[in-house]
């Protein structure tokens, strides 16, 4: 499974603590989520000062980290903090019902009966428990595609989805991008006429990050340019690409390479293709399968 993001844990001194913004920085899971392990499931115990805000150490961070591996495996939130405490587990690993599938059967659920509200809490409780790109990669990426086809009532259902979702996600971005004041980073859809959904999600993840990331949609390859130096972006993220023209996106790149030292990740379909047509590795070029790795890609870079 991928590692949610590059946990830095050696810039945290031995002894020394930090508040709840910097374990979100490291981790990449929202300050809300920590707050949740927290309060409903034990799984965090922060110290607290006298005006009673919170501060983690760096066994919090490895603890984050280790939680951040069984979410991956499948294994849902509130059974994490029993496991933990099995010392005699060794290195057993436990038969796991995954809750990444019992999620995208309660979304099926709710969307075949068209209920708004039941779905609205779904959406909710997922993203305030569990890690955004976790949610990109192992529940909301297979679900998707499981909503392709026109066969009837899947258009609906599909729409009726991606509706409901888009409200939640552009909300949630306005909220965190009041707090985002790291690395600005552009993020474009890798063509046109493509769900905009999982770039969007990309997108509030990087936010919860505390990047100043922008989706602007697709955008061919001078635009990007012109984007890209207008916002100062650090990193360009070009995700999708489920109907992407090789030769288009060949094109693309090397505009990139000719004319601007940016780097540029890959994500999604786009990142295979890329593989495809040149296999040798490119400077300033990142393909990544997963919002994970992309998320980790993106934090390795700016450190260096």
């Amino acid at each position: 499974m991928d590692i949610i993001a590059d946990i830095e844990v050696d810039e945290i001194p031995a002894g020394d603590t930090v508040p709840i913004r910097e374990i979100s920085r490291v981790t990449g899971v929202n300050t809300v989520t920590l707050r949740a392990w927290e309060r409903r499931y034990g799984l965090l115990i922060p110290q607290r000062t006298t005006k009673g805000h919170r501060l983690y150490s760096r066994a919090d961070i490895d603890r984050v980290k280790e939680i951040q591996l069984w979410l991956g495996r499948g294994l849902a939130i509130s059974k994490v903090k029993a496991l933990l405490a099995d010392e005699q587990r060794g290195d057993t690993v436990p038969e796991i019902d995954s809750i990444w599938l019992q999620l995208a059967q309660q979304i099926h659920m709710a969307i075949t009966a068209f209920n708004r509200n039941q779905l609205e809490r779904l959406i909710e409780d997922t993203f305030s428990l569990y890690p955004i790109p976790m949610i990109a990669d192992y529940l909301l990426t297979p679900f998707l595609i499981e909503l392709q086809g026109d066969e009837q009532g899947k258009p609906v259902r599909r729409a009726f989805f991606a509706g409901v979702l888009l409200e939640y996600i552009q909300a949630a971005q306005s909220r965190q991008r009041q707090a985002a004041h790291g690395a600005k980073i552009l993020v474009v859809s890798a063509a046109q006429n493509e769900n905009g959904l999982l770039p969007q999600v990309l997108n509030y993840g990087l936010l919860v990050n505390q990047h100043q990331a922008e989706f602007l949609g697709y955008l061919n390859a001078k635009e990007s340019l012109l984007g890209a130096e207008a916002l100062g972006a650090k990193i360009v993220v070009i995700m999708g690409g489920e109907t992407v023209n090789a030769s288009e996106l060949q094109l693309h790149l090397n505009v990139w390479r000719e004319r601007s030292s940016t780097a540029v990740v890959l994500a999604g379909n786009v990142a295979r293709v890329f593989r495809a047509l040149t296999p040798e590795s490119h400077s300033g070029i990142y393909p990544c399968d997963t919002q994970q790795q992309v998320l980790t890609t993106i934090n390795q870079l700016l450190k260096g």
